[in-house]
């Protein structure tokens, strides 16, 4: 169970099932307005699938549903779909980079104090470049009994960019950075008791090419830019 909650907790998503229009096919919306370095822009969506499986597959969509405010702030709403999930994320775009304050799935919401940091400021995204943190991810279960709604989990993770490589995937050809990501739960004596290690590619202004549940792009409703 502490697994399948850390997991959750650590998605980095957003996405919104798509409009059928004939049996088995669907319609994207196109998005005109080109990405940002690190994509924010409302109405983008990814659609991802595992690698060699077919696609008229079911696949995950993700999709950003624009600002909110939480606790008097401006956050940047995200949604996942599909495969059994259906979840949303709230994220924050600083001069130092991405933080991921909360997650929301059905019957379980995660908020991470202080934030998670995803990415790293822009202007240092390249190989060889690490940053960590530790944070508490306070657990509501707005379903369970009232004595059993809260709980908390301490956490340390940790980023590395391992590579930049040229990939191919259906969706067309990325140069993306290739991240490790690995955290770790600890218990009330700071003993680790659980590391989870993950990979994920990210292309500026394109967005994760694959996603840390080794998910691949395989369309989008936007064309992705090289930013030049």
């Amino acid at each position: 169970m502490r697994r399948f909650i850390l997991f959750a907790a650590l998605l980095l998503l957003a996405a919104c099932a798509p409009v059928a229009t004939e049996p088995g096919r669907v319609e994207i919306e196109q998005l005109n307005e080109a990405l940002s370095f690190y994509p924010q822009e409302t109405g983008a969506v990814w659609r991802y699938l595992p690698d060699g499986e077919r696609l008229d597959a079911t696949p995950l969509f993700q999709r950003i549903e624009g600002p909110t405010v939480i606790n008097g702030e401006r956050w940047i709403a995200w949604r996942l779909v599909g495969r059994g999930l259906d979840n949303y994320s709230f994220r924050q775009y600083r001069d130092d980079g991405v933080y991921l304050l909360r997650e929301i799935r059905p019957g379980t919401e995660i908020t991470f104090d202080p934030p998670l940091k995803e990415l790293p400021a822009q202007r240092d995204l390249r190989v060889g470049i690490s940053w960590a943190g530790e944070t508490t991810a306070q657990l509501f279960f707005p379903e369970a009994r009232p004595e059993s709604q809260r709980s908390e989990l301490e956490l340390s993770y940790s980023y590395t960019v391992v590579d930049k490589r040229n990939v191919s995937v259906v969706a067309g050809d990325f140069e993306v950075f290739v991240i490790n990501f690995e955290s770790r739960s600890m218990d009330a004596e700071g003993n680790i008791i659980e590391t989870i290690r993950q990979e994920q590619w990210f292309a500026p202004f394109a967005g994760e090419i694959r996603t840390k549940l080794a998910y691949f792009l395989v369309e989008t409703n936007f064309l992705p830019s090289t930013g030049e």
